[in-house]
């Protein structure tokens, strides 16, 4: 579990990443952000998904890659939304991409 200083749980922080953040897109996985202070990220799934019990095992691979490599983040506020395909990719695969992704936002440090 990330923790509460590392969490973007307000409706309005979610918006204003989504209305004012840069785009990157990978197979299963988008990534959208912004420059902050700190770093803040948030997780979407869609119900287009699958059922709960999908959507939250998805969460559950982004949240435990994102907290692999949160110190080695620079300050931003982030959401990573998963697609459709998310539902049948394992671990490795959406690590590999969420690395890509903050890798070519240049948010590793």
């Amino acid at each position: 579990m990330l923790n509460k200083a590392h969490r973007l749980n307000k409706h309005g922080s979610y918006a204003y990443v989504y209305r004012n953040g840069k785009r990157l897109f990978e197979q299963d996985v988008v990534l959208i952000y912004t420059p902050a202070r700190s770093v803040r990220v948030g997780f979407s799934v869609s119900n287009k998904v699958g059922k709960a019990v999908v959507r939250n095992k998805v969460k559950r691979r982004l949240r435990a890659s994102v907290q692999s490599r949160l110190g080695a983040l620079r300050g931003c506020q982030a959401i990573i939304a998963a697609n459709v395909s998310a539902a049948g990719k394992d671990y490795a695969a959406l690590d590999s991409q969420v690395a890509k992704l903050f890798a070519r936002a240049g948010l590793l440090s």
